[in-house]
């Protein structure tokens, strides 16, 4: 594994003391009209006990994804870190599949299903067949939105593998959803790939990334990645700015259930015997 470099947040010079009110332009305009910089910190504030336990474990890439073999990273412990974070533009968290101090054993895969026009119907029972495949190979799938026109399934698994053997198995899952399912599955956009759902799992190789559970996305109206259970995936299209800012901290303290309360319990290792029915 490469040596990894670490960019440590730097300290922010006063007012910021991690509070909404402290942080200095508050009123500077975030990435849609009606949203300013004290909007965002107030957010992640209110989301503390949700975002913070996603963050504080994993590196968080920066600049995202920056194609690198091994891409700097940040690292926030707590909630004055996401402040800082914040305070500095960096607002929409993408982690690492690896949390510290073995970065070097990933401890998740993630699916990423891709629509570039094709209706919400198609991507709801994508996801479904996605799931339907792991769920047989012994691995159970949660399910979150990206805040944008897609969805991520992630699997949580035990720190036993490298990355290589991660990235290895996820981009089979990939291939052999496009080769069972071709009439659902892509493997890449395009024009071919037209009313079908591209399968992804670049996330999975060393140094990429994937956008936290309960992050803002960096784009207008600031959608929310929002973890769902399975049997939320209704009539309702929950893509792009269904859950958002203004409405999540709200929606998620009034939530019975948390759709993610199994994962820490559901980790698997992954065996010889799921490889080998990937490949037929």
């Amino acid at each position: 594994m490469p040596p990894l470099r670490t960019t440590v947040n730097p300290a922010v010079p006063s007012p910021v003391r991690g509070a909404a009110l402290d942080i200095s332009l508050p009123e500077r305009v975030a990435e849609a009209p009606g949203h300013t910089k004290r909007d965002v910190v107030q957010y992640h504030e209110r989301m503390a006990p949700w975002l913070v336990p996603q963050l504080a474990p994993r590196p968080i890439a920066s600049p995202p994804d920056a194609g690198e073999s091994a891409p700097p990273f940040i690292r926030v412990a707590d909630m004055a870190g996401v402040v800082r974070a914040v305070q500095n533009g960096h607002y929409e968290f993408r982690t690492w599949g690896a949390r510290f101090p073995r970065l070097e054993r990933p401890d998740r895969i993630v699916l990423g299903l891709a629509v570039a026009d094709a209706p919400w119907g198609v991507l709801r029972d994508a996801a479904q067949h996605a799931r339907a495949l792991l769920e047989s190979l012994g691995l159970p799938a949660f399910l979150k939105t990206t805040g944008g026109s897609g969805l991520e399934i992630v699997v949580a698994i035990t720190r036993r593998h490298q990355w290589s053997e991660i990235a290895e198995f996820a981009h089979a899952v990939a291939r052999h959803l496009v080769r069972s399912r071709p009439t659902v599955f892509a493997a890449a956009a395009g024009p071919d790939a037209r009313g079908r759902v591209v399968v992804g799992a670049r996330s999975n190789d060393l140094g990429r990334s994937a956008v936290a559970a309960y992050s803002l996305r960096a784009r207008a109206g600031l959608p929310v990645s929002m973890p769902i259970a399975w049997s939320d995936l209704g009539d309702v299209d929950l893509r792009g700015g269904h859950f958002g800012i203004d409405g999540v901290p709200a929606f998620v303290a009034a939530r019975r259930d948390d759709p993610w309360a199994a994962y820490e319990q559901s980790r698997r290792t992954l065996s010889a015997a799921m490889r080998r029915a990937l490949v037929g």
